[in-house]
Formats: C-alpha cells, sequence, structure tokens
C-alpha cells in the first residue's frame, strides 16, 4: 500500500504543478496559445492516470474484502 500511497502523492504534487503552469502559460499568452493547449493536454493525462490509479485501488479494496 505504501508504494501506491507513495505514486498518488507524487502524482498529486505533478498534478498541481502542471495547473500552475498551465494558469501561467494561460495568462500570458491567452488560452488558444499551442503551449497553454499543450500543458492542458498534458494536465488531462495526469488527472486520467490518477482516475485510473484510484479505480484500481478501489478494486484492490473490493477484491481484498472476499
Amino acid at each position: 500500500m505504501e508504494i501506491i500511497e507513495s505514486k498518488s502523492t507524487n502524482l498529486s504534487k505533478r498534478i498541481d504543478s502542471k495547473k500552475r503552469e498551465m494558469i501561467e502559460l494561460g495568462l500570458k499568452y491567452g488560452l488558444t496559445d499551442s503551449r497553454t493547449i499543450r500543458c492542458s493536454q498534458q494536465l488531462d493525462s495526469l488527472l486520467n492516470m490518477q482516475t485510473s490509479m484510484k479505480k484500481l485501488y478501489l478494486v484492490g479494496l473490493v477484491v481484498g474484502m472476499n
């Protein structure tokens, strides 16, 4: 479980960092600039990873209950 928690914490930090980066890019270059869009897509990927990890964690909890 510690490995999962460590990866989750690291991923959360990466997500927070990417959010800040995207805000800065959006303010500096605008929301439709390719740099902002690319950063947004990277953030989407990180959020999708987080969602997948949560689903796997929950499945593991359910399986572990049997």
